[in-house]
């Protein structure tokens, strides 16, 4: 009797070690140290056993678990060398929130392929595979390429990236032929759709002397379908150089109908390619147009912006962003300041506190608290939420969107620019609708401005052809009117007020205390679009008879030996 009890006894602990760590969801193969974890990396590149298991295809459709933190430094440092990536993978990955510490990839220890703890990443079944709960800690990197510490990229099928920390120091190397696709968790995904949901990374990425960089908080390229929701970036990104710059707060450059919800940066950037493009923004460097619906909603940037480039798109949330009549863009805020340094060869400046270069067709609730300071620039677009709107966007329309944050522009000399509360300025599109929103912030020009066609208006400056209306719009913000000569603010703080006295069918009489007459001054009214309104008008003394004046709101702008003085008023 005893004997068979022992029997049964025996029978049954071999079932069970036989269903155990079966590599199913519910019963993942489990990986509880370092030397088991190089055990589990070299079965996925040959093919072979992993405690019983058979790991064919990379693990096709299999689960793994972390069950303990595991210490890197034994197996990959200066000292002893990369951690070479685990791949090209094809199952699914839990950390339990356990971490893993001391991840080393040097490329002056050796080249390093497909730089991430894991490489890429296939999916050729139906199934989503999963990356979750991982803390990655003390991550070194110094490589170029497609890059990211979690996953390098997925290449096909679908993926979910959820609730993992990072903590990363990135270094990139110095080839002027290289690209490097970098992200915080993954590189790039060319996949059929990917989703992010509540990561978090911190630490630092520092590029040089690269040819083409997309960097991301997040990710570095988002080519396929997915979503990023309630993800933070804390990393602050510096690049040097002369690279064709793609660089945002969470995503480098997205290609692909996504939803972005609630996410937020925190990482400062700074750009400095002086003889390059830069798309740079708090959260998007570039997002192009695409035939299907984008979904953003709630993103926040916190972290400073700051660029020198020849072309340059810069704003608070996207350097570049586009999109159709089914994009929905609602209810995200830009609280870092955003800064343009003038560089020596300048070709296209567009800065705003939301968007430097805007092709969407609609947008609600946009929310600028950043300053924006443009120092040295030629010829800037700048405006409190866009910089400027291009011809792809056909119209814009913009609802109950606020700027609070000041334009301070500090030029010696300005060849042409248009400086504006909400909009820098639009090429020609039909219509620009300003419904319900308002200007808070002031415009200063610090020291002396020397220009003849630098257009400053409170709301939005407009290409011939196209309409305005900013009738529900309310500006409480300092705006000094359009300049021309040598003037500073100071002689605006200084000159004493203008006064207008309207007397019917376009007729008025404009006074202009203590002039200094020399009877070749003139008066010039501009539209809030920046144009110049023709006006008929006759000098005695320091007062100017005015007629032929449409009905409408201007700012009338006069030169005296004091300087130029502004005052907007309404026909």
């Amino acid at each position: 009797m005893m004997k068979l009890f022992s029997m049964f006894g025996v029978l049954a602990l071999a079932v069970g070690c036989f269903a155990a760590d079966q590599g199913t969801k519910d019963d993942p193969l489990t990986i509880s140290s370092v030397q088991e974890l190089l055990q589990f990396r070299n079965a996925v590149l040959d093919s072979g056993m992993y405690k019983g298991v058979k790991l064919e295809n990379g693990g096709e459709g299999l689960h793994f678990k972390l069950t303990a933190d595991l210490d890197l430094s034994t197996v990959c440092g200066r000292d002893v060398g990369n951690w070479k990536p685990i791949g090209p993978f094809e199952g699914s990955f839990d950390g339990a929130n356990h971490k893993i510490s001391n991840l080393y990839m040097d490329d002056s220890l050796g080249r390093v392929g497909n730089p991430g703890f894991f490489g890429p990443v296939f999916n050729n079944g139906d199934d989503t595979l999963y990356f979750n709960n991982v803390v990655f800690e003390n991550v070194y990197i110094r490589t170029s390429g497609i890059v990211g510490t979690f996953v390098s990229q997925v290449v096909t099928g679908k993926a979910v990236v959820r609730n993992n920390k990072v903590d990363l120091k990135f270094e990139s190397t110095k080839d002027e032929t290289a690209d490097l696709q970098l992200g915080g968790l993954m590189g790039n995904t060319v996949g059929d759709w990917v989703g992010f949901y509540d990561n978090s990374v911190k630490g630092s990425i520092k590029v040089s002397s690269l040819k083409q960089v997309s960097i991301g908080g997040i990710i570095g390229i988002l080519v396929d379908p997915g979503a990023l929701e309630r993800n933070v970036n804390e990393a602050s990104i510096t690049v040097d150089g002369n690279s064709y710059t793609q660089v945002g707060g969470l995503i480098g450059q997205l290609i692909a109908p996504y939803t972005m919800k609630d996410n937020v940066n925190k990482g400062d950037i700074s750009v400095n390619v002086p003889a390059q493009y830069a798309f740079v923004g708090g959260l998007v460097g570039v997002n192009p147009s695409l035939p299907s619906e984008k979904n953003v909603v709630g993103n926040v940037n916190y972290g400073k912006i700051e660029v020198a480039a020849s072309y340059a798109g810069v704003g608070g949330l996207y350097g570049l962003i586009s999109g159709n009549t089914n994009s929905v863009l609602d209810s995200c805020i830009n609280n870092g300041d955003v800064i343009y340094h003038g560089v020596e060869i300048q070709q296209n400046v567009q800065v705003g506190g939301i968007a430097g270069i805007w092709e969407v067709k609609q947008a609600s609730r946009m929310e600028n608290n950043g300053k924006i300071v443009i120092e040295n620039a030629l010829s800037p677009n700048v405006g409190g939420i866009v910089g400027y709107v291009r011809p792809g966007a056909k119209s814009m329309d913009l609802f109950k969107s606020v700027n609070a944050g000041d334009i301070s522009v500090n030029n010696q000399t300005v060849n042409k620019g248009w400086v504006s509360g909400l909009v820098g300025f639009t090429d020609e599109i039909e219509y620009v609708n300003l419904d319900s929103c308002v200007n808070k912030g002031n415009i200063v020009f610090e020291g002396a401005i020397d220009s003849t066609s630098l257009f400053v208006v409170a709301f939005a400056s407009a290409a011939p052809g196209t309409n305005i209306n900013f009738k529900t719009s309310t500006n409480d913000g300092t705006v000094p009117g359009n300049l021309g000569g040598r003037t500073s603010l100071k002689v605006f703080a200084r000159a004493p007020k203008m006064h207008l006295q309207r007397l019917g069918y376009g007729r008025a009489i404009l006074e202009v205390p203590d002039l200094e007459s020399t009877g070749r001054e003139q008066v010039e009214l501009f539209s809030y679009n920046g144009r110049l309104v023709p006006v008929q008008q006759m000098q005695s003394g320091n007062l100017f008879y005015l007629e032929g004046v449409p009905a409408g709101r201007y700012v009338v702008r006069v030169k005296t030996s004091r300087g130029l003085r502004s005052l907007r008023v309404t026909f």
